[in-house]
């Protein structure tokens, strides 16, 4: 099995794909040494004891000897950090399997094999029947090892939780022990009743503590730590007891809107009430359930678990599409694919009933992907476990682009019945149509552009050192001393070195610590990268000019912005350059403009020197825009319209000025209850606009009603 990880995904270093599996192995196999042990010594449990154990100890080391000699094949990773999870997850497991093991051997010497296997059954029952009936995600056993949840959390790493688990695991080693020696020779054994009663009452109590040391979850505790509860006619809202009253109102009214779109793309009622469950945080959500990044929905249980958000939340309609599909599909997790999911299937519907807007729709962004050559192979991606194979955005775009195309084309009944039944349609013989499809779309040069930086990352099959590295971003975005950032990022730069963004994010912080000439080196290297894209190379060019700017070198920073304008960026990116072109060349701006958009310093001077700008040019609406987009951030909303009205009725830099402005009065008037304004902006933000900006207008109006 260890020579075989050498050459799999993942597994090929020391971290924690090698130590589940070894942890796994052990918890399987184990008890096999346990079991030979008591057979061969029939007069001495000790020794049977001692020779079990320093057999297993030294098995736990050829996997890592053959894995740390396979870096000689292929770079190697953190070895320090995954070798902290082989203790965590291998070295209990194999302790355990072979006391166990031993234990049997003398409880059962004819049976000892079948003893063990119902032992390892019963337990893995056990540890898999919270996840089944209750939030988690996260499953803990003692002979399997830890599964933390979704595959899209690449941030794995040990924790208190994990490190008590394995503590009450040699508990019940120790339990073991103590049962192998009563049952093995010679007898009577005082030692083996005192390491029984103290090892299994010690082991027993920690098990009952589950959902206090978070091994556990259950739906009072998350409640109790939420403490927020509202009920509507379709959902039971869970969210934090500090989320004020009008942000409760407007979370109601928004999720009840979702149901109802969803409800309308199946064409069936919405149903039962379905449970939705908001964190405060990352953190909390894994620590309670796990799956700190990534929502996800049990259709059959009717639970959607997700961060909190500012409403309308961006993810809620996805994992509804989850739960109300659930009516449709009669598998037993309520999705289609029967006992394994389809997940291409599964994804991709939500997707498709979601349709996200933005920018592009999604079809314009799968027929970039197809521009790209990076369009995954449908017919592949729809085969069962191929879904997670490939990258993620690019997966989820092109699975959705294709089910909205048989949505459009076909009707929602035949796509209902798709749901029901995956078999009712032979999804193969569309992908032809759907590829014509997409070569008849126009597609904007900026799509495909833009598609080369939003759909870079390979599938985490493919990263290098993906659970290191986004370990170690944790640790730097978490960093409070700007040296020990700079210091962080660059091991995730020498681990990766295939991601640009990486020496991005190691360049700002070389800045933040006041080290001017390695960040001029690290942005030499990543403008040099052959995979930097044209968007982030805009990104650096102008995290560079305001650099510059702050320095005091005008001309240095003008000539670095007027580089990156000719770049292809997002929107948001184009008109902060376009206020930094303005600005460089306008020293009377530069007591509010220079520290907001050089120095990100947003502080309440700053805001004052802004309108200051703003009362001395009444005719431009730059600097009320900008406190408009302030008051946004902040989520005064009320000030946000008043600024955003006042924007709109002066002149503005372009059309990008305008329609951010039109939707900032949109979004802070619907905050403000004020629908018939909200309706006004977005109705004039959709005027003459291309098909990503209109279906965002849709979904505004059909959020404000009729």
């Amino acid at each position: 099995m260890s020579l075989a990880a050498c050459f799999l995904p993942l597994a090929d270093h020391l971290g924690y794909e090698l130590s589940e599996l070894v942890a796994l192995a052990a918890g399987l196999f184990g008890g096999a040494p346990g079991i030979a042990a008591a057979r061969m010594e029939r007069d001495s449990s000790t020794r049977a004891l001692s020779r079990a154990l320093w057999f297993s100890l030294w098995a736990l080391a050829v996997p890592v000897a053959m894995i740390l000699l396979n870096a000689i094949r292929r770079p190697a990773c953190d070895p320090l950090g995954g070798f902290a999870m082989y203790l965590a997850l291998a070295v209990p497991s194999a302790v355990l399997a072979c006391v166990l093991g031993v234990a049997c051997g003398f409880v059962a010497p004819r049976r000892a094999g079948w003893l063990y296997a119902a032992v390892f059954a019963g337990s893995l029952a056990n540890a898999l029947w919270p996840v089944v009936r209750g939030p988690q995600v996260f499953v803990f056993h003692h002979l399997g090892g830890m599964h933390p949840g979704p595959i899209y959390d690449e941030a794995i790493s040990t924790s208190r939780a994990l490190w008590l688990f394995r503590g009450d695991t040699l508990l019940y080693a120790g339990a073991c022990a103590g049962i192998a020696l009563i049952a093995g020779p010679p007898r009577p054994r005082r030692r083996g009743v005192v390491a029984l009663l103290a090892c299994g009452a010690g082991a027993a109590w920690m098990s009952l503590q589950a959902e206090k040391l978070h091994w556990k979850a259950a739906v009072a505790q998350l409640d109790a730590e939420l403490g927020g509860r509202m009920e509507t006619e379709h959902l039971v809202l869970h969210f934090p007891r500090e989320k004020k009253d009008e942000e409760r109102a407007l979370l109601a009214r928004d999720a009840e809107n979702d149901v109802r779109a969803v409800a309308r793309f199946f064409g069936i009622p919405p149903g039962p009430r379905i449970e939705i469950y908001l964190y405060r945080s990352a953190e909390e959500k894994r620590t309670l359930i796990g799956a700190a990044e990534t929502s996800f929905t049990k259709p059959w249980l009717r639970q959607i678990h997700t961060n909190d958000a500012p409403v309308p939340h961006p993810i809620l309609r996805h994992e509804l599409v989850h739960a109300i599909g659930a009516q449709v599909s009669d598998g037993p997790w309520g999705v289609p694919g029967g006992l394994v999911p389809k997940m291409a299937l599964v994804e991709g519907v939500a997707v498709a009933a979601d349709w996200p807007p933005g920018e592009f729709t999604l079809h314009e962004e799968a027929r970039a992907l197809d521009d790209l050559h990076r369009l995954p192979d449908l017919r592949r991606l729809f085969r069962r476990g191929f879904f997670y194979a490939e990258s993620g955005p690019r997966a989820y775009t092109a699975a959705g682009s294709f089910l909205r195309f048989i949505w459009e084309t076909r009707g929602p009944a035949a796509f209902f019945r798709l749901y029901a039944s995956p078999e009712s349609m032979d999804l193969p013989s569309l992908v032809p149509e759907y590829l014509r499809f997409l070569q008849g779309l126009r597609e904007p040069e900026r799509a495909v552009a833009l598609a080369t930086q939003r759909y870079s990352a390979p599938p985490i099959a493919r990263k290098r050192c993906p659970h290191e590295v986004a370990a170690l971003q944790r640790q730097a975005q978490a960093a409070r001393d700007p040296q020990s950032a700079a210091e962080i990022w660059a091991r995730c730069a020498n681990l990766e070195p295939d991601d640009p963004a990486l020496l991005a994010s190691l360049r700002r912080a070389q800045l933040a610590a006041k080290d001017p000439a390695a960040a001029e080196r690290t942005e030499a290297k990543a403008l040099a990268h052959p995979k930097l894209s044209p968007p982030l190379r805009a990104q650096i060019l102008t995290d560079s000019g305001d650099a510059a700017w702050k320095a005091g070198d005008v001309s240095r920073a003008l000539a670095l912005y007027e580089e990156a304008a000719q770049l292809p960026q997002t929107e948001a990116a184009e008109r902060g350059l376009a206020v930094r072109l303005r600005a460089v060349r306008d020293p009377q701006s530069w007591p509010a403009l220079r520290p907001l958009l050089a120095e990100n310093n947003n502080a309440p001077e700053i805001l004052l020197h802004l309108r200051d700008l703003d009362l001395a040019r009444p005719r431009d609406g730059l600097a009320a825009y900008l406190l408009a987009k302030q008051m946004q951030n902040r989520g005064a909303w009320a000030e946000c319209a008043t600024f955003a009205a006042s924007a709109l009725r002066r002149e503005l830099p372009g059309p990008l000025f305008v329609q951010e402005a039109l939707r900032m009065q949109g979004i802070a008037a619907w905050h403000t209850a004020d629908d018939a304004s909200a309706r006004a902006a977005f109705i004039a933000l959709g005027k003459d606009a291309p098909p990503g900006r209109t279906l965002e207008v849709e979904r505004w109006l059909d959020r404000l009603g009729p």
